[in-house]
């Protein structure tokens, strides 16, 4: 019995260094990357996170197991590419953690971010109604944030931000009247970068 137990005994010390080693490693993969990108090195952060980001993607269960660590790595990209106007590839980003960690979608980071980017393609966008229809998505957003992180001052200020241009109520469906609402929606400014808090400053 005590050989069998001496084999098993060092097998399991083995994979508990490794994975200790692994994490270790992805700790120090992300510290170097979020300095990187405070430096003011894009590209660097860029390429850090993505190299972090690929252990999940060889190990899919393991952004299960380390939830904290994976939303860091997904959502610090998703910052760099908001900095950037990458919207596009930022809403991808956002629905690869809906796949592979869908509870993650729950946190209010994820909502932050993803109220940001729609909040982004209303002021962006040419058609009065997809405006309006997508600061409605963001305020959704927002306040589903902060049901999950009530004290996010990030998300309070956008909350409120983007709740003034609803204060009136005006449900007409008036062209002009739609139309009047999409320009008040331009004149507020987007949540800008120097008003994140550091830890989503990437």
């Amino acid at each position: 019995m005590k050989r069998l137990l001496t084999p098993l005994f060092y097998f399991v010390i083995f994979i508990v260094s490794v994975g200790l080693i692994g994490y270790g490693w992805l700790i120090l993969q992300t510290q170097a990357a979020q300095t990187a990108h405070q430096q003011g090195d894009i590209q660097g952060a860029t390429q850090i996170y993505g190299r972090a980001e690929k252990v999940f993607y060889f190990i899919p269960w393991l952004s299960r197991i380390l939830p904290e660590e994976y939303k860091d790595v997904i959502l610090r990209q998703v910052a760099i590419l908001y900095e950037q106007n990458r919207s596009d590839e930022a809403f991808e980003k956002l629905e690869q953690i809906s796949i592979t960690a869908p509870s993650l979608t729950e946190s209010g980071e994820y909502s932050f971010w993803t109220g940001n980017l729609l909040l982004r393609r209303a002021l962006q966008t040419k058609d009065p109604e997809t405006s309006v229809n997508a600061a409605k998505a963001a305020l959704s957003e927002y306040q589903k944030g902060l049901a999950a992180q009530p004290d996010d001052w990030d998300l309070k200020y956008n909350f409120e931000l983007v709740s003034q241009l609803f204060q009136k109520g005006d449900k007409s469906k008036d062209e002009q009247k739609v139309k009047s609402l999409v320009d008040k929606m331009r004149q507020q400014n987007e949540p800008s970068r120097e008003e994140l808090a550091p830890e989503k400053r990437g």
